[in-house]
């Protein structure tokens, strides 16, 4: 089971699209139209933000990075550029399907949390900084997001501000709060090293999370997709353009307050990353199943994307900004 999880974790982008043909299959071949998922979505929302919450060692925060020009320009790009991108992409390329443009919206208005630590430990980059600003980051959502999402989706969709607002906040301090006494538990009983070995699983499991919201969403809306497939296209290229955009505002942001590169990946990962698990449990809970639909693209073409930035233009942006720091 464990090698499992770790497996899941490492390769979660090819999971989600094995997933996602099979959802397709499933809601072809039977009659899951009608079903309510609202209780499986509930149950895949606590399994994929409670084990990311638990792994979160939210205590560092005040021993991690101090670095505060840094941080609050990463929180700006991650909040308030990501979601004018998103409005652009929603207004233009996705103009005319308000289910799927409003799933562009919900990627712009809610920032990447614990996966931009990880990422940020895989690009080199300063991982105390990446702490700091997925907690600060984490804690503003409930605050911010349901203003940003009323603002940008109110006119295509009807939304209640105060029930986005109320979610939001339970689905990030519940599982903040039993996280945080799971964690103090392990660790008094077991001790440190023994939470650090087990840490390592915690991803694998929030997956099944998304797995299941994906299978799920996926299948009720497959007849009406495959009868349409040209929203497979302008899914993929609305959630490319907007990966493409964020990625260029950012590097040009990064040389313009001369930011070095361990610091200035972060600022790029910051704006282009978002939140797998919030913004799935957000749309399966909220909204209706084409805007599920079209955040199943987003673990997949995410994960590649980032790949492909760290790996094959890291170099590039390594030379481009430097190791200059911003003070």
């Amino acid at each position: 089971m464990k090698g499992l999880l770790l497996h899941i974790k490492r390769r979660l982008y090819l999971y989600v699209a094995v997933d996602f043909v099979l959802a397709l299959l499933a809601g072809l071949y039977f009659n899951v139209q009608q079903m309510n998922i609202k209780t499986i979505s509930i149950l895949a929302i606590f399994l994929m933000l409670y084990p990311m919450l638990t792994g979160m060692v939210v205590e560092r925060v005040k021993r991690a990075g101090r670095n505060y020009r840094l941080i609050a320009l990463t929180l700006t790009f991650a909040f308030f550029v990501a979601s004018g991108t998103a409005y652009v992409i929603s207004r233009t390329i996705l103009a005319g399907y308000p289910e799927l443009a409003l799933g562009i919206i919900l990627v712009g208005a809610i920032p990447c949390s614990n996966m931009l630590i990880g990422w940020s430990g895989i690009a080199d980059a300063s991982v105390e900084d990446a702490l700091v600003i997925a907690v600060v980051g984490l804690l503003l959502t409930p605050i911010l997001s349901p203003i940003i999402i009323r603002l940008s989706g109110g006119p295509l969709l009807p939304i209640d501000t105060k029930q986005l607002a109320l979610n939001l906040l339970a689905y990030i301090t519940v599982p903040l709060v039993f996280g945080y006494f799971t964690r103090r538990e392990i660790i008094r009983k077991k001790g440190m090293p023994y939470f650090m070995e087990i840490k390592q699983y915690f991803p694998g499991v929030s997956a099944i999370g998304i797995l299941m919201i994906v299978f799920f969403s996926v299948a009720k809306v497959a007849s009406k997709v495959m009868r349409h497939p040209v929203v497979f296209l302008l899914v993929a290229v609305g959630l490319f353009v907007y990966y493409v955009v964020q990625t260029t505002l950012a590097l040009l942001a990064a040389k313009l307050f001369e930011v070095g590169y361990s610091q200035g990946m972060i600022l790029i990962l910051g704006a282009t990353a978002s939140s797998q698990a919030i913004s799935l449990a957000l749309a399966a809970t909220m909204f209706g199943s084409m805007t599920v639909f079209a955040l199943s693209f987003k673990p997949m073409l995410q994960v590649l994307y980032i790949m492909f930035l760290i790996y094959a233009l890291g170099p590039h942006i390594r030379r481009f900004l430097g190791e200059r720091e911003l003070g």
